[in-house]
């Protein structure tokens, strides 16, 4: 059993288990840009074969909960690991204070993610998975959303800090990874460094380009 707690009851487990489960929703993400970009074509039929194909999937939902699994370990842990920073600062006042703005606004940006979290799933995912899954046209409702100025600019904002987030994140995870070669670690932190600004810049565009468009 203590075996089995050690990724969450010790400082370097806490450390691994964030970078693992925040590797695999960064992959998350880039595959809904990339489902996400189907919003761009005048024929919704595409999105909506994609969106139904993956409703349809047993897999699919079970990896949903998986998911879900997966954002509540990472936050939790997040939460958990920057109160015990804070602590340790303030017992330690001489600790030197992080300049980079992304890793000091980490805690921010993750506060803005969650709440957008919150926010996107009860307008797309609770209507078209749970309430209303055979009526609720997700491509029409995405349209309609990103139409309106105000969810438009939250969702740019709540990208933004994703963006400073998965900064953040990319790079804490490389040194979490001890068994990565170092020689692989230059490349990894430039792939990583352009997801986390084409992933959050390509889902922001989708929502700015529909709202020109409409």
């Amino acid at each position: 059993m203590r075996n089995l707690l050690r990724p969450f009851t010790t400082p370097m487990g806490r450390k691994n288990t964030e970078a693992v489960t925040g590797t695999l929703l960064l992959l998350f993400c880039a595959e809904h840009l990339a489902a996400n970009l189907f919003l761009l074509w005048p024929d919704p039929t595409p999105y909506q074969w994609y969106t139904e194909s993956l409703g349809r999937s047993l897999l699919i939902r079970i990896m949903e909960v998986g998911l879900f699994a997966l954002f509540f370990i990472h936050i939790g842990l997040g939460l958990k690991m920057r109160l015990h920073q804070r602590r340790i600062r303030k017992m330690n006042p001489r600790i030197p204070k992080v300049t980079n703005f992304a890793t000091r606004t980490v805690g921010y940006t993750g506060i803005v993610i969650l709440i957008f979290l919150v926010i996107h799933l009860a307008r797309f995912f609770v209507p078209n998975r749970i309430t209303r899954p055979e009526t609720f046209d997700l491509y029409a409702q995405a349209h309609i959303a990103f139409a309106n100025i105000w969810y438009m600019l939250f969702y740019v904002a709540s990208m933004a800090a994703l963006g400073f987030h998965l900064r953040h994140g990319i790079k804490s995870a490389l040194f979490s990874f001890k068994r990565l070669p170092p020689s692989s670690i230059p490349k990894l932190r430039t792939v990583g460094g352009w997801m986390a600004i084409i992933i959050p810049a390509g889902l922001a565009y989708i929502a700015v380009h529909i709202y020109i468009t409409q």
